[in-house]
């Protein structure tokens, strides 16, 4: 009767504590990731209410507007120009989809110029960001 011990056996053993500590830093590693890239433009406005609000697909772009009426679009402020010229580079690829999201405090005018600049990019479904 040969009694061994186990870290001097011959048969192969799996160390579970090392696969662990790997699976916990991969799970952190990516939830750290996945909250960086919700809020890709890092601009805080305070969005109107609306009791219909409904969500819209993911795939929509989003062109903020700040209280002093300044376009943002992927966190980057743009002039009409420049705005325009990215949703016709965008509009070529695929049909968009554009959400305008605006302060309360962002007179009707300035949503409008912005939902216009859209419309002369081409883009046909434009729709307004509100709370529910």
């Amino acid at each position: 009767m040969s009694r061994t011990r186990y870290l001097q056996s011959d048969e192969p053993h799996i160390e579970i504590i090392p696969m662990i500590d790997i699976m916990m830093f991969l799970l952190i590693f990516f939830m750290v990731t996945m909250l960086k890239m919700i809020d890709v433009s890092g601009l805080k406005i305070n969005v109107p209410q609306a009791a219909s609000a409904a969500t819209l697909p993911s795939k929509s772009l989003t062109i903020v507007v700040d209280k002093t009426g300044a376009m943002f679009f992927e966190g980057k402020p743009l002039e009409h120009d420049a705005l325009v010229a990215q949703l016709k580079e965008r509009a070529q690829t695929a049909k968009l989809e554009v959400l305008v999201a605006g302060d309360k405090d962002v007179s009707l005018e300035n949503l409008l110029h912005v939902m216009d600049v859209a419309r002369a990019a081409g883009v046909e479904d434009i729709g307004i960001a509100a709370k529910h």
